[in-house]
C-alpha cells in the first residue's frame, strides 16, 4: 500500500477544512459509508444514524465553533452531507456506546531519554480498528496563527485527528477501553474535539487539562507525552479517572483498566488485551539495548496469537463489519518533532516520515 497522503492545511477553519474535504473527498466518503454499515449491523437505520449526526453537530457547535466550522468545510469541499460529517466526528461517542463490547485492539508505548538511543521521548501505537478504514487514512500537518502548529492522523472526514504531536512538544497516542456505563451522558465534549485541544495545548499541564478537567462520554485511554522527557498514561472512565506512569523509563498500554477501580467490559470479547502490553514492554526489554524507532518497528510487526497480535490482521471468520486490523502504526519522536507511520499493518507497509517542518 503507498504512503498516507499528507495534506497541508493553513488558513481560517472554513479554509482548512474545505482543503481537507477536497483532498480526501473519495476517502471521506469511503468512511462514512464504513460507519454506516458498522451501525446496521447493529441494528441502526440510515435514518437513525444521520439523526445521531444531527444531535452531535449541535453539541459541536456549542462545545467548539471553530471545530464545528472546520467540519462545515470538509462537507463542503468533500460534497458531503454536513450530518454525516459530524456522525464521523462522533464517531467513538457512537461506536463505543454502540458497540462497547465488540473486539478491536491498539497497543501503545511511550520510552523516555533515559532508555531511548538519540535521548528523545518516544511515543506510538499499533491503531487497531475496522479494516474498512484501511486505505482512508491521511496525515493533517496544520499551521495556524493562533495555536500551536501540529502534524497528526486522522480518518479522511474526521477534523480533530487521533494521535500526533504538536511544535511546544506534547505528544498523544490513544486506546479505547469501555465499562458498564458508556454513552449514559451524552452532554459532555466528544472524543475528538479533545483530541483537537491536546494538539492546541501550549504545555503539559494544558494538555492534560483536556482529559482530566471534565467528565466524558465514553472512557478511553490517553498515553500523553512531552519532548522534555516526561510521559503520563490517564485510564479515564466516563466519570473517574487513574494514572499510570512509565517503570525504568518505559510505559505500555492496551484496552483494559489496569489502575482505575471499574469494571472493564472490552477484554470479554478482545481478551488479546490482557496480554499485549505486557508482552510489548517484555520484547522491549529483551532486546537488550537502547530502544529507537527502528526497534519499535520491528516490534510492532509482532504475531503472537495471530490474527490478534500486536500486528493485527483481519479474521475472515468474522463478519465483514466486524473486521478489524491494525490501520495505522505510529511512533512520535517528540524532541525532532517527527511523526512515523504505516498505512496498514506494518509487517506488510514500511514506515513514511512526516516532519511538523515543512
Amino acid at each position: 500500500m503507498s504512503n498516507l497522503p499528507l495534506i497541508n492545511l493553513s488558513g481560517n477553519a472554513r479554509t482548512r477544512g474545505r482543503t481537507h474535504g477536497e483532498a480526501l473527498a473519495d476517502s471521506a466518503a469511503a468512511n462514512v459509508e464504513t460507519y454506516l454499515a458498522r451501525f446496521a449491523a447493529g441494528g441502526i437505520t440510515l435514518e437513525d444514524a444521520l439523526a445521531e449526526g444531527a444531535r452531535w453537530q449541535k453539541r459541536i457547535e456549542t462545545f467548539d465553533p471553530v471545530y464545528a466550522e472546520e467540519m462545515a468545510g470538509i462537507a463542503e469541499g468533500a460534497h458531503l452531507d454536513p450530518v454525516a460529517i459530524a456522525m464521523l466526528n462522533a464517531r467513538w461517542e457512537l461506536s463505543y456506546t454502540l458497540f462497547a463490547r465488540e473486539a478491536m485492539g491498539c497497543t501503545s508505548f511511550a520510552a523516555l531519554p533515559e532508555v531511548t538511543r538519540s535521548g528523545t521521548t518516544l511515543i506510538g501505537q499499533n491503531w487497531d480498528w475496522l479494516d474498512g478504514l484501511l486505505g482512508h487514512m491521511a496525515v493533517l500537518r496544520c499551521r495556524r496563527d493562533n495555536a500551536p502548529n501540529f502534524v497528526c492522523i486522522t480518518q479522511a472526514g474526521i477534523a480533530g485527528g487521533i494521535m500526533g504531536l504538536n511544535e511546544a512538544g506534547v505528544g498523544l497516542v490513544v486506546n479505547g477501553m469501555t465499562t458498564d456505563h458508556e454513552g449514559t451522558e451524552l452532554e459532555r465534549k466528544p472524543f475528538h474535539l479533545r483530541v483537537r485541544e491536546i494538539l492546541s495545548a501550549e504545555n503539559f499541564t494544558d494538555a492534560l487539562k483536556v482529559v482530566v478537567s471534565t467528565p466524558r462520554v465514553c472512557s478511553g485511554n490517553y498515553l500523553l507525552a512531552h519532548a522534555d522527557g516526561e510521559a503520563i498514561d490517564i485510564e479515564a472512565a466516563p466519570d473517574d479517572e487513574a494514572m499510570l506512569y512509565p517503570e525504568d523509563g518505559m510505559l505500555t498500554h492496551a484496552n483494559h483498566f489496569e489502575s482505575l477501580d471499574v469494571t472493564s467490559t472490552l477484554q470479554r470479547n478482545s481478551p488479546s488485551t490482557l496480554f499485549r502490553a505486557r508482552r510489548l514492554a517484555r520484547l522491549m526489554r529483551q532486546a537488550n539495548r537502547p530502544i529507537d524507532i527502528a526497534l519499535m518497528q520491528e516490534l510492532f510487526t509482532d504475531h503472537f496469537s495471530y490474527p490478534s497480535g500486536i500486528c493485527r490482521h483481519s479474521d475472515d471468520s468474522e463478519p465483514k463489519t466486524n473486521r478489524t486490523a491494525t490501520v495505522v502504526s505510529v511512533i512520535l519522536d517528540l524532541e525532532n518533532r517527527v511523526l512515523h507511520a504505516s498505512n496498514g499493518p506494518p509487517c506488510e507497509n514500511a514506515y513514511a516520515e512526516y516532519p511538523l517542518a515543512s
